[in-house]
């Protein structure tokens, strides 16, 4: 038995219900739960294929077996289920633009980055943190997905963070809290002060970004909807910048304009996204709402020390 306890915040319910009734929702459950990013690959005769997926898993250790799945309806399934081998390449945390290509199925994406051919001619991403080339064993019907089954001929490990996906966003790895929080007081019995500004630096951005969300929650915005707002408040963009400058995912950017589009805060013309006046003076609240939330932060700090700390970051966000 555990000679503590852990106290956990009681979550929020914010959306239940049949995945069958409300495809998009269920799709943003599935969302919690975080994965890397990868790039599979495959090459059979003349025809080269690959895709963004966070589908990839392992199976087994021995024998070696990872797993991924694509859609039924995909014009690249066939020639994925036809060759013989297929590659992962395990994305970067500065590869988002790659995974932009592979997910949008660019078709100068092999032309626009860089590759090494593995076995059976399937292409391994450059830069890449693993490569696994996989010969494809079994194939299973899963739904509207087949799954498709590969053993592992050859791995390789590289240095570098992980790309990560979660709650439709691009993100990265970070240090838990109470991992920095410990660090900190480690660092402070040691007096080793420029890890402790660091970790101050990392703990101070996740603990106002949480508060914060409470705000947002308020005015009835959410992390994607408030970077729409925030980027159309400069004039129209396409689907293809919007997803470039937010780093959403192309399921929750079109979750997002949809709800600000019924909203009546977003209008579409011509392929083209941009803030009504409705939308105009939602995001001014919300940047109101910000300016509040700041000086309510900072309530009590001298002028100097805000300004010395201002100059600080500056000149980090410089470097």
């Amino acid at each position: 038995m555990p000679n503590s306890t852990v106290h956990t915040p009681e979550a929020r319910l914010i959306e239940q219900g049949n995945p069958l009734e409300d495809s998009r929702a269920f799709r943003r459950s599935l969302g919690q739960y975080p994965t890397g990013v990868s790039v599979i690959t495959a090459q059979h005769g003349e025809k080269r294929v690959g895709m963004a997926a966070n589908s990839f898993a392992a199976v087994s250790l021995d024998p070696a077996l990872v797993l991924w799945s694509i859609r039924c309806e995909s014009s690249s399934a066939a020639t994925f289920m036809e060759a013989s081998h297929f590659a992962v390449s395990v994305l970067a945390a500065d590869q988002v633009e790659v995974s932009q290509l592979f997910g949008s199925g660019h078709e100068e994406r092999f032309n626009l980055v860089p590759w090494t051919a593995g076995a059976g001619g399937a292409p391994l991403i450059d830069g890449a943190i693993a490569h696994f080339q996989c010969r494809l064993v079994k194939i299973y019907e899963g739904g509207d997905h087949w799954i498709l089954l590969g053993q592992v001929e050859h791995y390789a490990r590289f240095s570098g963070e992980p790309l990560l996906f979660a709650q439709g966003q691009y993100a990265v790895t970070q240090n838990h809290p109470q991992l920095s929080q410990s660090q900190a007081v480690s660092n402070t019995q040691s007096a080793d002060d420029d890890m402790l500004f660091t970790s101050l630096l990392s703990n101070t951005s996740q603990h106002l970004s949480q508060l914060f969300q409470a705000h947002r929650e308020e005015l009835g915005v959410t992390r994607a909807t408030s970077r729409l707002l925030n980027l159309l408040s400069a004039g129209s963009v396409a689907l293809d910048g919007i997803e470039s400058e937010t780093l959403l995912g192309r399921g929750a950017i079109e979750d997002a304009l949809n709800g600000l589009i019924s909203q009546g805060y977003v209008q579409a013309n011509a392929g083209e996204y941009a803030l009504t006046a409705s939308g105009l003076e939602k995001r001014q609240a919300l940047v109101a709402r910000a300016t509040e939330f700041t000086h309510e932060q900072l309530a009590g700090i001298p002028e100097s020390d805000i300004a010395a700390a201002k100059r600080v970051l500056q000149k980090l966000l410089a470097n």
